[in-house]
């Protein structure tokens, strides 16, 4: 027989295995929702870059354009010389002016970046000259904070230095449909690549821009259309 002495000891014993088991169940709830947890928006933007002017993803398929994208508050011309950790460089880094908000909701966005010797920045943007290239490359990806957008690439050519935004009125329904209604025609103009696109006709217009290698007085500009938005 145990004993009183050995009672005491039993039920001693018990009393630990039972709190081990609930320190441990207790982990493994913890640990279970820290990795289950959706990122906060907060975290989601943070994941882009550290500097605060970053505000979304740019991935382009078929390309090395995986880049975060930067808008400086009053400066449009800042980051075509200075990097996301705003060293100066002539490599510059992928941004939107501040004609253009930072969702995505405009009529027309424009993102510009260098058309770098190295291929960085949008130095293979102009890869969808080639026809074989822009007919297997059709997806232009956006995330910001909140969502993840999907564009089709319809057009792409070698164009004038012209600031489109200014120059067409982008701001403007009216002006965006007359500057859509436009680029078929100038696509055969100048040689570059058309088709029609798929998405419904008032699908939000993305154009990427950079300088056209060949020939540094012109653009070499790509024109998608959303196809799909989803919050994340």
């Amino acid at each position: 027989m145990l004993g009183k002495g050995g009672g005491l000891l039993k039920r001693f014993i018990t009393f630990i295995l039972l709190v081990g088991v609930l320190v441990v169940c207790w982990f493994k709830f913890v640990n279970s929702n820290s990795v289950s947890r959706d990122p906060t928006a907060e975290e989601t933007a943070g994941s882009f870059h550290s500097n605060p002017e970053v505000y979304a993803r740019l991935d382009v398929e078929g390309t090395n354009i995986h880049y975060p994208v930067a808008q400086h508050p009053t400066d449009d011309s800042y980051y075509l010389s200075h990097d996301f950790d705003n060293n100066e460089t002539i490599y510059g880094a992928v941004f939107t002016e501040s004609v253009n908000a930072k969702d995505f909701n405009d009529l027309a966005t424009i993102i510009y970046g260098h058309a770098t010797r190295d291929g960085s920045m949008f130095g293979t943007l102009s890869n969808f000259a080639d026809a074989d290239f822009f007919n297997k490359n059709k997806t232009i990806t956006v995330q910001t904070k909140e969502e993840k957008i999907a564009y089709e690439v319809f057009a792409a050519y070698s164009f004038s230095d012209e600031h489109l935004f200014h120059t067409y009125h982008l701001e403007n329904e009216d002006s965006v449909n007359n500057y859509f209604g436009k680029i078929k025609e100038l696509s055969a103009q100048l040689q570059g690549n058309y088709r029609e696109p798929t998405v419904k006709s008032d699908g939000k217009l993305l154009i990427l821009s950079t300088c056209d290698a060949e020939d540094g007085g012109r653009r070499f500009v790509v024109h998608a259309k959303e196809r799909k938005r989803q919050s994340i």
